[in-house]
């Protein structure tokens, strides 16, 4: 505890062993949030992992006291999960928005989100992180996919489910030595509608941007990699913790892009 009984969840430092990877006295704090199961704050021991590979310092978020923990770090990990979502994110919202959030966990991502997106704070976003910041930034998803005819099938156990596209000239292109085409595992239910279905119902004119860039499309178009890396903003649907700690070192660029803006930040707040 702190002096101000500020509940600190951290890695217990014997963990550090099982990862082989001696952290620098420097390493920035990755706050990441917990997810919940079973009356349990649970965490996959995959996404730790990558992020003390990279070089950063985990502290783990709770849904109670999470924005005093956030004035602890450096940068924000929002990671996948199950649960349920304000309606008006979807593309088939059955009420008026009401700005209101349907359980605590959905909350403390909303809440973490602001906080970071309101200090500069650098985010990243895995699978229900990922819709997660691109409803809040004004995107559209699909409830499942049987809201979207495509012959892709986006809830794999597979470690490569299907291809993602990255989009020509754009930063995570280059972060990833300018692949065009990278295979990826699929674990969601819920999606991010494609780039039409955005315009359309944003009723955006030609030539207007979308609120987030897009870096990556699924091969039927849905949109799997989005943000703005200037801003220290990027969304993946896709698990690249699972493939980073199997030996794929093209995925394991994604932490050590986010932990170095985690130092940035540090240094400049």
């Amino acid at each position: 505890m702190t002096d101000d009984c500020l509940p600190l969840l951290l890695l217990n430092p014997d963990g550090y062993e099982n990862f082989d990877f001696a952290l620098p006295n420097n390493a920035p704090t990755i706050g990441i949030l917990l997810g919940r199961e079973k009356d349990a704050y649970t965490i996959g021991k995959n996404y730790v992992e990558a992020v003390v590979s990279a070089g950063g310092k985990p502290l783990f978020l709770d849904y109670e006291n999470h924005l005093l923990q956030m004035t602890l770090c450096d940068a924000l990990l929002l990671p996948g999960g199950k649960f349920d979502t304000p309606d008006w994110y979807y593309t088939d919202a059955k009420v008026s928005p009401t700005g209101e959030y349907p359980c605590l966990r959905a909350k403390a991502y909303a809440e973490c989100l602001d906080f970071a997106l309101t200090t500069g704070m650098p985010v990243l976003g895995i699978c229900a992180g990922m819709q997660v910041i691109a409803a809040e930034s004004g995107l559209k998803l699909f409830r499942s996919q049987s809201c979207y005819e495509t012959p892709l099938y986006h809830q794999s156990d597979k470690m490569t489910a299907h291809h993602v596209d990255l989009m020509e000239g754009t930063s995570f292109r280059e972060m990833m030595d300018n692949c065009w085409r990278i295979p990826v595992n699929s674990r969601h239910g819920e999606m991010v509608a494609p780039i039409r279905v955005q315009r359309e119902l944003l009723g955006l004119k030609p030539g207007e941007k979308l609120a987030l860039d897009v870096y990556g499309l699924a091969t039927d178009g849905i949109l799997e990699a989005v943000g703005d890396m200037a801003k220290g903003i990027l969304a993946v649907q896709w698990h690249p913790e699972d493939l980073a700690v199997a030996g794929d070192a093209l995925q394991q660029r994604i932490f050590a892009w986010f932990v170095e803006k985690a130092r940035d930040f540090r240094k400049n707040h």
